[in-house]
């Protein structure tokens, strides 16, 4: 299978980079709008199935288009399976990161407004993204719980593997979810990873953590064949049926990586998702 052309292409270079941690992967890198007075943050978390193949320099474009549109874009690179991640580095990561990322952008940007964060999530991103403005929702024995609502004032979740436990079921990308939360491949039947995971499920999925109170879109394209419409479509039903505020776009003849690609009109849908007409 060809590489898409946001996978090929160069990376923007950041025009700052910041550690949220000691590990070599605990980075956000920061994209400046023209004039940032006022100017909101998008945090963005990107996708590959929470490998570590796949890096945070696949969004720069994407983090880049935004700055110039008027946000100043935090992008936030974890540690991921195949590396140092997984479960629970990966969910660590992330907590940390969204935790810190207003702070983190007010102290390089001091003119940015920190009460209008977004969280933006492509795929696998898109599952972190939902996940951590759901921390608030935890029970209070996970290790990720906080007991307010995270400093987000929305999230847009962009082709993300919204479901966990249909993207198991479906063993999405060579059974990617397993891999994450720490079991081998499904092989039909009860075993002791499946077991191990039911739990861990019941903490990283999204959609088990509803309601979260926090305005949500998804954007996803109809024609995705790596994470199926039907992951968002689920998680929307499921987030409207508990009373949160959601949206869904659905976007015809759209693959998997057309809005995340500057290129393509379907990342000017992205932007107005999280930007408004700004």
């Amino acid at each position: 299978m060809t590489e898409p052309a946001v996978l090929l292409r160069k990376p923007v270079p950041p025009q700052a980079s910041l550690h949220y941690g000691g590990h070599p992967d605990q980075v956000v890198d920061l994209w400046f709008p023209p004039d940032d007075r006022g100017a909101p943050i998008v945090v963005l978390l990107h996708g590959g199935f929470w490998r570590q193949a796949y890096d945070r320099r696949h969004l720069s474009g994407l983090a880049a288009y935004l700055s110039a549109r008027g946000a100043v874009a935090a992008s936030v690179e974890y540690r991921r399976v195949g590396g140092a991640g997984g479960w629970p580095a990966t969910f660590d990561d992330v907590a940390w990161a969204v935790d810190a990322a207003p702070s983190l952008v007010g102290d390089a940007c001091r003119h940015a407004d920190r009460s209008r964060v977004t969280l933006l999530g492509h795929s696998a991103g898109g599952h972190l993204a939902l996940w951590a403005a759901a921390r608030h929702r935890l029970l209070t024995t996970s290790r990720w719980h906080r007991p307010d609502p995270p400093a987000v004032a929305s999230v847009v979740a962009v082709a993300p593997v919204a479901d966990l436990v249909l993207a198991d079921r479906l063993g999405l990308s060579d059974h990617a979810v397993a891999a994450l939360l720490g079991g081998g491949q499904r092989s039909g039947g009860e075993d002791s990873d499946q077991v191990r995971r039911t739990g861990r499920i019941a903490e990283a999925d999204p959609v088990g953590l509803l309601p979260t109170g926090i305005p949500t879109t998804l954007v996803h394209g109809a024609a995705d064949t790596i994470v199926p419409v039907a992951l968002s479509e689920r998680f929307a039903a499921a987030a409207r049926r508990a009373g949160d505020q959601t949206d869904l776009v659905i976007l015809d003849g759209v693959d998997h990586f057309e809005p995340i690609d500057p290129a393509t009109a379907a990342a000017d849908a992205v932007a107005r998702a999280v930007l408004g007409a700004r």
